[in-house]
């Protein structure tokens, strides 16, 4: 589907109009001396208006900003493993040392690492090789403490899920927000839907619509395209909603309770230090977690559909610090 506008991009600035080429050469001192810039080029399937590849951007950016990296990016890049293959192996062509996989590339990881075994490659991978390390999804844990929170504004005692594909992430995200809610509301019930589709707004935005016409009135959603769709059926419903791994206020202002935080700046940022330290191998699994600051919780100040508790805002608040000293471990179930 992005095959031709992805190997175009590899050569200008043409993937989607959204192609950015910062780099310079492989292992460049920073300006005024300090420490070896590590040349990295990250892969982005949709465009930044995607809440998760907005995350990708955007830490893969900070990193540059702080003169961490010489930075490559394409976005709106290919989704299929032969085409990803190429723009990866493109990427090792080129020199750059940290190869920065951001979706579900495990396939066309492991076949480029096995090409270019020189290259290091952090992608969302089910199993580690010794130079394609794992990024883990700690999401779960801030979708549990929004379940809590929606089991108490609930009116219906219906709660919605909605995700692009049954992959673990999503799966866990959607089973730890309604362990949340069963805590703070024992008569909640939950609707899960899998749409099947990670690109279609409008999709999205029916299967939520579904679950609002069978009472739902506080949503989750898992997937750029899905949670965009949310956003608008809650907006249109007026009912709440929680949104997805980047700050999702401003598409639904008076609606969005908050927004599960993904913040890949940890993660990358250790990659790019274990390149330059030369201790990337043997490839490693990087989790952050709430205690981390990988993933959090953001409330949303305008929020008004409807009123948060006092009381559950406190068990919330207490779940939350017992989590990030290890005294509550969150339910993990991936569906596997």
């Amino acid at each position: 589907m992005f095959l031709a506008t992805a190997i175009l991009a590899l050569g200008a600035a043409a993937c989607g109009g959204d192609d950015d080429d910062s780099g310079g050469g492989g292992g460049a001192k920073a300006e005024g001396g300090g420490k070896e810039k590590v040349k990295t080029a990250i892969l982005l399937p949709c465009p930044t208006s995607d809440p998760w590849c907005k995350q990708g951007y955007d830490a893969a950016k900070a990193l540059e900003q702080q003169g961490e990296v010489d930075l490559k990016v394409t976005t709106n890049g290919p989704q299929d493993t032969p085409a990803v293959t190429r723009v990866l192996s493109q990427y090792a062509q080129e020199g750059n040392q940290l190869l920065l996989a951001h979706s579900t590339f495990q396939d066309a990881a492991f076949a480029v690492a096995k090409q270019f075994p020189d290259v290091d490659i952090a992608t969302y991978s089910f199993e580690l090789k010794d130079n394609v390390a794992m990024l883990e999804e700690p999401i779960y844990q801030a979708a549990y403490l929004a379940g809590m929170l929606a089991g108490g504004i609930t009116e219906s005692d219906t709660i919605g899920g909605t995700a692009g594909q049954d992959v673990p992430l999503c799966h866990a995200e959607l089973e730890a927000f309604q362990k949340g809610a069963e805590r703070t509301n024992k008569q909640v019930k939950m609707i899960d839907t899998y749409i099947g589709d990670w690109n279609d707004v409008a999709k999205g935005q029916q299967a939520a619509q579904a679950q609002i016409d069978q009472k739902a009135d506080v949503i989750i959603s898992c997937g750029g395209a899905p949670a965009n769709g949310m956003a608008e059926a809650i907006k249109e419903a007026d009912i709440s909603g929680f949104g997805y791994v980047g700050d999702m206020s401003a598409r639904a202002p008076k609606n969005m309770v908050g927004s599960i935080i993904y913040n890949l700046e940890p993660y990358f940022k250790a990659a790019v230090d274990d390149v330059r330290n030369d201790s990337f191998r043997p490839a490693k699994k990087y989790n952050f977690g709430l205690a981390d600051g990988g993933v959090s919780l953001k409330l949303n100040d305008g929020y008004s559909a409807r009123k948060i508790p006092a009381d559950v805002m406190d068990q919330m608040n207490k779940v939350q610090d017992q989590i990030k000293s290890g005294k509550f471990e969150v339910p993990y179930e991936d569906g596997l």
